[in-house]
């Protein structure tokens, strides 16, 4: 029987000029951590390979043929279902249909189609209607995103409602080679958040966790955080826990229907409005591995240890960091009974490591200087 396979392709859903973890250091990372979450002990049972199987970070048809040509099994969903799924429409029409588009503004959301987008006058001037029927607000931004794409890569922003430009202009034949494109407002984020989840093969849906994205500015995620349990279970940590579970739940309950099968993730952030602070509950679905995955799987293998350098007990909570790279002065002095780290040296010399503390206003600081010592690139999500 061959051995068991995995493939670390990150940033597949870019094509072949994507980033990947050859030339993105901290995909690189996220890389490694991912492949040792499959040392045994595996960190969730569903993670055990065993004989004649492999692993993708995305089932894409390449990875599909790496596996038949080594004699293995892919497992999880079909790449042609993976593909229906992950698309941003799939979230996007999900979202229209279930009522969870910012209210007021549903009619600034679209959907563009690789046809249309390969054809720059018409193309254009579908995007003029679109933004001239926007309803007015208090957002003078839009954002054209892929509908394959991660960490924010491959956006292109329409400023002042104006679709001829010539960045967009340039954008056009890009954006169709990646599936197409949807348009949306650009809001002020305040909270950007994800919830990881599995679907069994059996259609189960099972919710891993909930976390807070540590994200720039342009949306590259270069941390997670959120609280632990003495049992090792994680949430958010946020007022918005519920109804990202609800919404995260009904998003893989669909992917489910539609066939899907393995592990997933949802993303979502909050925003100001003039009301105050919104949820918008389902950005997009990934129909694949995530850095949460990873996340909540690297605190499984800890949770013991965690539980007992901080000493909690049923009922309590700590409040930990888990980042690709270290933050601005490095990493703090770990001491225990209030704060413990743990460093992943092996994932590559950028200073991965998660560091766990009753206080969150460490945290606080941890994450700014986080995002201080981030390199210009993207992070993943």
């Amino acid at each position: 029987m061959p051995a068991p396979l995995l493939i670390p392709n990150l940033g597949a859903e870019e094509g072949p000029g994507g980033r990947g973890p050859r030339v993105e250091p901290r995909l690189r990372t996220l890389a490694n951590l991912w492949k040792a979450l499959f040392d045994p002990p595996p960190a969730f049972p569903w993670l055990e390979l065993g004989p004649g199987g492999a692993w993708a970070w995305l089932n894409t048809p390449a990875a599909a043929a790496q596996a038949r040509e080594a004699g293995l099994r892919l497992l999880g969903a079909e790449p042609d279902c993976v593909k229906r799924v992950h698309d941003k429409a799939f979230a996007q029409a999900l979202a229209r249909r279930e009522g969870w588009l910012p209210a007021g503004l549903e009619e600034a959301f679209a959907v563009l189609a690789p046809e249309l987008l390969s054809r720059p006058e018409p193309a254009l001037a579908e995007l003029q209607r679109l933004l001239d029927a926007a309803p007015p607000g208090p957002f003078g931004s839009f954002t054209l995103k892929p509908r394959f794409g991660s960490s924010g890569r491959g956006r292109v922003a329409i400023r002042l409602r104006r679709a001829d430009t010539r960045e967009v202009r340039g954008s056009l034949a890009r954006l169709a080679a990646r599936g197409g494109a949807v348009l949306e407002p650009w809001l002020p984020r305040t909270l950007d958040l994800s919830c990881a989840l599995l679907v069994s093969d059996d259609g189960r849906v099972t919710l891993l966790g909930t976390l807070v994205q540590v994200a720039s500015p342009a949306g590259g995620v270069h941390g997670h955080r959120g609280t632990v349990d003495s049992r090792g279970r994680v949430t958010s940590g946020t007022l918005y826990d519920e109804p990202l579970r609800e919404s995260a739940a009904a998003a893989a309950s669909a992917a489910a229907a539609a066939g899907y099968r393995g592990p997933c993730g949802v993303d979502a952030f909050a925003f100001r409005s003039r009301g105050g602070e919104v949820l918008r509950p389902l950005v997009e679905l990934n129909g694949r591995f995530t850095a949460g995955t990873v996340v909540l799987a690297l605190l499984r293998r800890q949770r013991r240890e965690i539980a007992h350098r901080l000493q909690l007990t049923p009922g309590d909570r700590a409040h930990f960091l888990l980042a690709l790279h270290a933050p601005e002065g490095g990493w703090p002095s770990a001491e225990p009974p209030e704060s413990f780290f743990r460093g992943f040296e092996e994932a590559g010399p950028l200073g991965p490591g998660l560091f766990v503390s009753r206080r969150p206003e460490l945290l606080d600081a941890l994450s700014a200087g986080l995002l201080r010592g981030a390199r210009p690139a993207a992070g993943a999500d």
